[in-house]
């Protein structure tokens, strides 16, 4: 272990190292973008990666490229607000209803992990 603080230990043996590497590999696979959807604004055709976890509960990964994209949080920007302060589009919201209706995003978690994580 190399001398002064760290974040996580940096294992001398090499296979332990791998192996740790691994695991934390997947584990960002599995949070970032695990079990995510790509849908497409129906409005201003901007692509983000959706998750639905309940009927009441979506996640939204929006890219570098969606954001500058979707006139909605071109407009906030424009008038001197933050963007992140808004839940989401509206019209994007409503494409990923749609996407849910259409089956195209699931509902809701599934009890199987379709990355098998868990």
């Amino acid at each position: 272990m190399t001398a002064g603080w760290s974040k996580a230990p940096d294992f001398p043996d090499p296979e332990r190292r791998a192996a740790v590497h691994a695991a934390t590999s997947r584990d960002k696979e599995h949070y970032l973008r695990g079990g995510l959807t790509e849908i497409e604004c129906r409005t201003c055709h901007a692509q983000v990666l959706v998750k639905k976890y309940s009927p009441h509960h979506t996640s939204v990964q929006w890219n570098k490229e969606a954001r500058e994209h979707c006139p909605e949080l071109k407009a906030i920007r424009a008038e001197g607000g933050n963007p992140a302060m808004l839940p989401t589009c509206p019209r994007l919201s409503a494409s990923i209803d749609h996407g849910v209706s259409e089956g195209i995003v699931p509902r809701e978690s599934p009890d199987v992990d379709p990355d098998g994580y868990y």
